[in-house]
């Protein structure tokens, strides 16, 4: 017997919050309404059926439900019309996969042959694709439904007209399997703003004025380690995509306290990252009077290129020196002349930040996205606190680049939190939107107010990371220690370069790095 949940699937569809939000950001162009317009559960598995309630209604999707567990389908922007009985192009057009055998995975399909985006006919369910090479026809004709699941009759061609990435066959999206309980089509309409959509703070914010901007540089000015800690400054580790801002994000913080535009960190766009060194930036103010603040910049992550879990733990460590540049085919090892075989307390990052972009965030690739996760993981067995800087918040949503003072009202702004907070596993007020300068040639109270309010939690995290590290520094290090436990390896996992790096170790094996750092001035 259908309980009330089940009820409710068939009224509203089963399609998950989360779900719309990643299409949403498939789609592009804002937030969407989606109205179920049809269900085979609910109305019958009938091509006429689902013509006579989904022809002419513009932009749809289609989701089918396997028995399996798995959850897929495919988006157009163009209608359906059984009057057609032919092809409809359709450059926006695109397959997906939003569960796998019961698990979350999210996969974007693009089309790469625009003039066979769907294809209509008056004896077919929805199908994507050309006549003899369908790459998704769910059904044709009347399907009958046996004891609450539907055999379906169509065709699954593999990579003929969409880019099916990340899967090397249908079997890794339907799992062999055309037996489903279920196929919803939804119309797709822009979301129509009739009611104010900056309502109530998402996040509390006292007066958003220049007085807030004065405050806030001042209090984050006078944070500093406590004495007898013996620390000249807080180390921020940014770590993120290439292109989401870390570089920008430096320069903005740096503006700010030298009331002026400077670019110290060098950006761009790019394939790969502009940066690729493990490079400091040391803050100073107006007066130019240091802060106590360390901004490390690393290189840009991507799925098969840049830092690795390996090098990511090394860096938590505190074994890679300042400057040492990031070599693409070959990691750091025990025995690099530049390795740091005795790190402190000085050494090691305080606060993990990890920068990410609003645009871009839920078309993350799956191998960079668990790249992410491991390293979240890695800091956090470390009890190294996290945090997230939510950039480009602006394009995301132009409203609030209009207005940045909106940010916390703004519900497109906090749908991203919550995503981000979903996909990744960070407490919502662990992520803090910000809008780094760009193109502007004057400082913005509003750029500022952003950057400071995160720079000043980050920095409270590492005051409370360095807190916790009292024991260590009354200890202090022990001569001529290794702290195998530090460096995450065991003596399996090492070659016999390394035994040999740790053999040769000696106290008149010292590093030639140069103290001064790379103030912003």
């Amino acid at each position: 017997m259908c309980g009330y949940s089940c009820l409710s699937d068939r009224m509203t569809g089963q399609l998950r919050d989360s779900d719309k939000s990643q299409i949403e950001s498939w789609i592009g162009q804002g937030p969407k309404n989606f109205s179920l317009l049809y269900s085979i559960s609910k109305d019958g598995c009938s091509a006429q059926k689902f013509h006579e309630k989904c022809d002419h209604q513009g932009s749809t999707i289609t989701v089918i439900y396997n028995n399996q567990g798995s959850v897929f389908g495919g988006y157009t922007s163009a209608s359906w019309a059984a009057s057609i009985s032919g092809s409809t192009r359709d450059d926006k057009a695109f397959l997906f996969q939003l569960k796998f055998s019961g698990t979350d995975t999210r996969r974007q399909f693009p089309i790469s042959d625009a003039a066979f985006g769907i294809y209509s006919h008056p004896n077919f369910g929805p199908t994507f694709g050309e006549e003899a090479k369908f790459d998704l026809k769910s059904f044709s004709g009347t399907i009958n439904n046996a004891s609450g699941v539907f055999q379906l009759d169509g065709a699954f061609t593999f990579g003929t007209h969409f880019a099916m990435t990340g899967v090397s066959s249908w079997d890794e999206i339907h799992n062999g399997v055309v037996t489903v309980t279920d196929i919803e089509v939804y119309s797709v309409a822009v979301k129509q703003v009739t009611e104010e959509p900056y309502q109530a703070h998402w996040r509390k914010m006292p007066e958003w004025n220049r007085k807030l901007s004065q405050e806030l540089l001042q209090e984050v000015k006078s944070l500093q380690p406590s004495p007898e800690m013996k620390l000249q400054d807080y180390r921020i580790l940014l770590i993120g995509p290439v292109g989401a801002g870390k570089s920008s994000f430096c320069n903005t913080v740096n503006s700010v306290f030298r009331g002026r535009m400077t670019q110290r960190a060098i950006c761009g766009e790019g394939q790969h990252s502009i940066t690729t060194a493990y490079q400091p930036y040391v803050l100073n103010s107006k007066d130019n009077v240091p802060l106590h603040v360390r901004l490390c910049d690393t290189r840009g992550l991507e799925p098969n290129f840049g830092i690795e879990t390996m090098e990511f733990s090394y860096l938590l460590n505190g074994h890679i020196p300042e400057r040492y540049e990031f070599n693409a085919e070959k990691s750091i090892s025990l025995d690099d002349p530049m390795f740091v075989l005795k790190p402190s307390l000085k050494d090691r990052p305080h606060c993990v930040v990890f920068v990410l972009d609003a645009t871009t965030i839920g078309k993350l690739d799956e191998k960079l996205l668990e790249k992410i996760k491991n390293f979240r993981k890695s800091a956090t067995r470390k009890q190294i606190p996290q945090a997230v800087l939510l950039t480009k918040i602006d394009i995301q949503d132009k409203a609030v680049g209009q207005h940045l003072e909106k940010v916390y009202t703004s519900t497109v702004i906090e749908k991203k939190v919550q995503e981000i907070s979903n996909m990744i596993g960070f407490p919502k007020n662990h992520v803090f939107p910000v809008k780094n300068y760009e193109d502007e040639m004057l400082l913005d109270d509003g750029v500022n107010i952003l950057a400071l309010l995160a720079l000043r939690q980050i920095l409270y995290f590492a005051e409370d990371y360095i807190e916790n590290q009292r024991s260590e520094v009354a200890e202090g290090p022990e001569e001529e220690r290794v702290d195998k436990s530090q460096m995450d390896l065991s003596s399996k996992a090492m070659t016999p370069g390394e035994h040999k790096g740790l053999r040769g170790f000696s106290s008149k094996k010292k590093l030639n790095i140069d103290d001064d750092d790379d103030d912003f001035s």
